[in-house]
């Protein structure tokens, strides 16, 4: 069920959220829990843990939860199913390129990023349910997907 704080919007809709993100470079990337990718984009600042300390959020988030790969080309470089060395490895070097872009595609909308340098991160969920990324926007909102559908949801909009 559809929350009051979420509404559906259409793929043009989404273009221009995310339209601002372009030329940002990608400050922070990591990986979360089990393959779980967080890339940070734009001014990092700190921000405090339900569990103390801090940690480094972008002026915008990315958040794949699993399924994802990032495209050379003509090839993949790596994914959600590489081995946890080339994750890490290759997660450290999507660090400091700039988005070129941000699309969905397919039927189910599935996220897909350009970055500098002729590099493309693409989730793709393999299990029932939702696609499983949230693009989360400078103004507190984030885009999603729910019911198959792109929505925003303006519940920590400022």
């Amino acid at each position: 069920m559809r929350s009051r704080h979420e509404t559906r919007i259409t793929a043009a809709e989404f273009r221009g959220w995310v339209a601002p993100l372009e030329g940002l470079a990608v400050s922070r990337a990591w990986r979360g829990h089990g393959t779980a990718l967080f890339l940070e984009l734009g001014a990092l600042h700190e921000v405090p843990l339900l569990r103390g300390g801090t940690s480094l959020k972008g002026a915008a988030t990315v958040m794949i939860e699993w399924s994802w790969r990032v495209e050379r080309p003509r090839s993949i470089a790596f994914g959600s199913w590489s081995t946890d060395r080339r994750m890490d490895f290759g997660v450290a070097r999507l660090q400091g390129r700039r988005v070129a872009g941000v699309t969905v595609e397919g039927r189910l909308p599935e996220l897909v990023m350009a970055l500098s340098g002729g590099v493309w991160v693409h989730a793709f969920s393999t299990v029932e349910g939702q696609p499983r990324w949230t693009v989360f926007l400078p103004d507190g909102s984030w885009l999603t997907v729910a019911g198959g559908l792109l929505v925003r949801n303006t519940q920590n909009a400022r």
